[in-house]
């Protein structure tokens, strides 16, 4: 069984859908659109009735108002107990002793997201949960999270800071893709930095080898101008497009293909 990447464009790219379970790269250099396509991969999860977990090395409340300027609800969808944000520190610091955790929000009910007019659960708005130290202890955070909601889902973006790179950082990325699918066996979204110029399709070149499917993003030039374009690498059990596709990301809608 296949669902939507969150894109109905580039669902139409894969057979029309991730086969459920999988784990998908999005790499690309900074600005190409990786963080929207995994907020929209958790928000079309919740519209399909599969909660998500979003583990993110950013503050969690600069999460929650990227997806508000693109005209996203994700901080009802965490109050409602739909969604989880995990934000990892770097491996070596300390989670804070005062860190909350998150609140434990009421599971979905079955068949998915609640219908309009539908009463909220009774628990408090969410707070994010903290994860430091090594991988295994932002995997079992994960664990917890996605348990809580009964999470079909999972986006990890960016697991580590702009600074992160070598052979430890490739190591925690690796215990922590691995951990996450072999605990939780969500559809799985983690992005991949790409610096700029360099060759490869991430800063790591570990995340490729682990994935069943890589979609990748890039800017390029095209007649004076820069221009985002989006292209599926390989996807598992999948005969895919691997042409360029051009997009746009606007309020409201998101990424969108341009077809034209």
């Amino acid at each position: 069984m296949r669902t939507t990447i969150g894109v109905a464009e580039i669902d139409a790219l894969i057979e029309g859908g991730v086969p459920r379970g999988a784990s998908i790269l999005v790499a690309g250099e900074a600005g190409t659109g990786k963080s929207v396509l995994c907020l929209e991969f958790i928000l079309a999860g919740i519209r399909e009735g599969e909660p998500g977990v979003y583990v993110t090395a950013d503050e969690p409340g600069r999460v929650l108002e990227t997806a508000a300027s693109l005209g996203w609800d994700l901080r009802g969808a965490v109050e409602d107990g739909y969604a989880r944000i995990v934000q990892v520190l770097p491996p070596s610091a300390p989670v804070p002793a005062a860190a909350p955790a998150m609140a434990m929000p009421a599971a979905p009910p079955a068949g998915g997201a609640p219908s309009a007019g539908a009463a909220a659960p009774a628990a408090p708005p969410s707070l994010p949960t903290l994860a430091g130290g090594p991988a295994s202890a932002t995997v079992a955070a994960v664990v917890e999270a996605a348990q809580e909601i009964q999470a079909e889902r999972v986006a990890i973006d960016p697991p580590l800071g702009p600074g992160a790179s070598g052979e430890p950082a490739a190591s925690f990325i690796a215990d922590l893709l691995r951990g996450v699918l072999e605990e939780t066996h969500c559809t799985t979204m983690i992005t991949g930095q790409r610096l700029h110029g360099a060759a490869g399709l991430t800063r790591l070149g570990i995340e490729e080898q682990l994935v069943d499917g890589i979609v990748d993003l890039r800017l390029v030039e095209r007649e004076g101008r820069r221009q985002r374009v989006v292209a599926v690498r390989a996807l598992h059990g999948t005969r895919v497009d691997l042409d360029d596709h051009a997009f746009t990301i606007s309020a409201g809608r998101g990424i969108a293909l341009d077809e034209s």
